[in-house]
């Protein structure tokens, strides 16, 4: 009894290594996403998080980036909140939350491109 509950323990946690998503897999749940104005979740650079993603495009260094204002978690730099550029490749365990933001931040145009984005390929609407 006490392996299957430290078994269920473990399985709540997402045990003790994730796996990598898939990079396809996560561009299609940030562009659904992006799309619903939904806050997601996931674990980056050991870091649980929690954002509001604005838009998905090419990073400084040519690889796929998330520009996103990180609302709660843990961050090696500054705790939250904050605008972050996160990359796919590295974000992990991302799943779409039932909470939703109504529009983009006000400053988000700021931080479009230049803030780790060289070129946007999808954002949130504007409304």
């Amino acid at each position: 009894m006490l392996i299957l509950t430290l078994l269920l323990r473990l399985a709540a946690v997402g045990g003790a290594e994730e796996k990598p998503t898939p990079a396809t897999d996560v561009t299609v749940v940030l562009k659904q996403a992006l799309k619903e104005k939904r806050v997601v979740t996931f674990t980056y650079h050991g870091h649980s998080r929690m954002a509001e993603p604005h838009a998905l495009g090419e990073g400084t260094e040519d690889k796929p980036v998330l520009l996103a204002w990180q609302t709660a978690g843990g961050s090696q730099t500054e705790p939250p909140p904050g605008w972050r550029v996160f990359l796919l490749a590295e974000i992990t365990g991302l799943t779409l939350s039932e909470k939703t933001f109504a529009k983009p931040r006000a400053d988000y145009g700021n931080h479009k491109v230049g803030r780790g984005l060289k070129s946007v390929d999808a954002e949130v609407a504007a409304e």
